[in-house]
């Protein structure tokens, strides 16, 4: 396991305590514009104050994680050749990832060969969230979310990066969370939270474990114990959808830890390859 990447729930608090007195000390204040044709509210100043590099798109989870990796400013924001990393420790890079994969391709493609690189994942197994009037920059009150992600979240990720997963180089970290969220009725529905609407931010609140993945296979861990697995089998075994099931041993397969081995009927039957 690597040692910036353990379950520490005081490191966590640490991190949370910092972050929030960085923002308050650069009198940090979200705009609730949004541009046209724009998903994200606008602001033109960062979080953490003068800084240009890791600005104006990292919000409070994305913050938070980098400092619980290392609260050392001069681990942060590092410029490896042409590409900046959100952390560098001893050779290696850690890239916090809350969505799209796919814009971590280039960095991949540099850094990989290079040395070792950790995805940095968050899921958020409790969520509740506020809205924001974005006209009168009134907030409501927190109401538990309904949904709740998983694990196995990761994989609707994964597939962005479905030409990197063989490297050696390359392992994962997922954050299991709790976290309030504030979002801006933008939406294009009668009560516009649907459609369009905007999220402002997410502020993590607990910390529930940490889930080291040294490579592609020790992402077996998280099937069925046999030798061979369906769409169907891991669906149950996770409790999860199909369609998740499904991006999952498309992941596996391009990594070489799975197999096509045949079909029994319409469905489809995988073989464990380590």
């Amino acid at each position: 396991m690597d040692e910036n990447l353990k379950f520490d729930l005081e490191r966590f608090i640490g991190a949370c305590s910092l972050v929030s007195t960085i923002e308050e000390e650069n009198g940090y204040k979200q705009e609730l514009s949004v541009p046209k044709r724009g998903k994200r509210a606008g602001s033109r100043q960062t979080r953490e104050g003068n800084t240009n590099i890791g600005g104006l798109g990292e919000g409070t989870l994305h913050l938070v994680l980098k400092n619980y990796i290392s609260a050392n400013p001069n681990d942060q924001e590092k410029k490896i050749g042409r590409k900046i990393t959100d952390v560098y420790i001893d050779g290696k890079a850690y890239e916090i990832q809350t969505r799209n994969f796919g814009s971590l391709k280039e960095k991949l493609a540099d850094f990989l060969p290079k040395m070792p690189v950790t995805v940095v994942f968050p899921v958020i197994l409790k969520k509740r969230i506020a809205w924001i009037d974005p006209e009168t920059g009134e907030m409501g009150k927190y109401h538990a979310s309904p949904k709740k992600e998983t694990l196995y979240n990761i994989f609707y990720e994964m597939v962005y990066i479905k030409d990197y997963l063989k490297e050696k180089n390359l392992s994962f970290c997922i954050f299991e969370l709790a976290a309030d969220e504030t979002k801006l009725l933008s939406g294009r529905s009668y009560d516009r939270k649907k459609y369009g609407a905007v999220r402002l931010n997410r502020v993590p609140t607990q910390l529930y474990n940490t889930y080291y993945f040294e490579d592609m296979s020790s992402f077996l861990r998280l099937l069925p114990k046999e030798d061979e697995v369906t769409v169907k089998s891991i669906a149950s075994h996770a409790g999860i959808e199909c369609e998740l099931a499904q991006k999952m041993i498309y992941c596996l397969v391009k990594a070489g830890v799975l197999s096509y081995d045949r079909n029994e009927g319409k469905e489809k039957i995988y073989k464990i390859l380590s």
